[in-house]
């Protein structure tokens, strides 16, 4: 979590390098596109082949640009998002990870959002070739900073 910012740079840089840009209103669509092509050219090999560290990889600092461009977004409309390790329910998939909390437009004082959970789960059916909307990332930013 301590370097973040520089998690984002890094994935700016990747994406401006194959001509996609992360800045603006569509930036999170346009990320979605870019993982979703890119996960579904690698197939499988993303997953447990050669390119899985590198998939590991976008898929952590997809979730932290994310995670950072939703607590950007809510703290403008006045809600207090922020990064927390969850160390509620053991059960929970949170358990133990980095979550947005903070929420002031849910009941739950525990609601958390797994942002990373939500990234590498579709960026996997993405690699899979399965149905995976492009716009899902969107959709997340959408409804999570609805909720804050």
């Amino acid at each position: 979590m301590a370097v973040r910012s520089v998690r984002c740079q890094a994935l700016s840089a990747l994406a401006t390098h194959d001509g996609i840009s992360l800045a603006g209103d569509r930036a999170t669509v346009v990320l979605g596109e870019w993982l979703a092509a890119t996960a579904a050219a690698a197939g499988l090999d993303a997953i447990d082949g050669a390119q899985a560290p590198r998939f590991a990889g976008l898929a952590v600092d997809a979730a932290l640009w994310l995670g950072e461009r939703i607590i950007d977004r809510a703290a403008a409309a006045g809600g207090a998002l922020r990064w927390e390790l969850y160390t509620g329910v053991k059960k929970s998939t949170g358990y133990q990870r980095a979550v947005l909390t903070g929420f002031r437009k849910v009941a739950d004082a525990r609601y958390y959002v797994d942002v990373a959970h939500f990234v590498a789960s579709w960026l996997e059916l993405c690699a899979r070739r399965r149905a995976a909307r492009t716009d899902f990332l969107a959709t997340i930013e959408e409804t999570t900073v609805a909720d804050a």
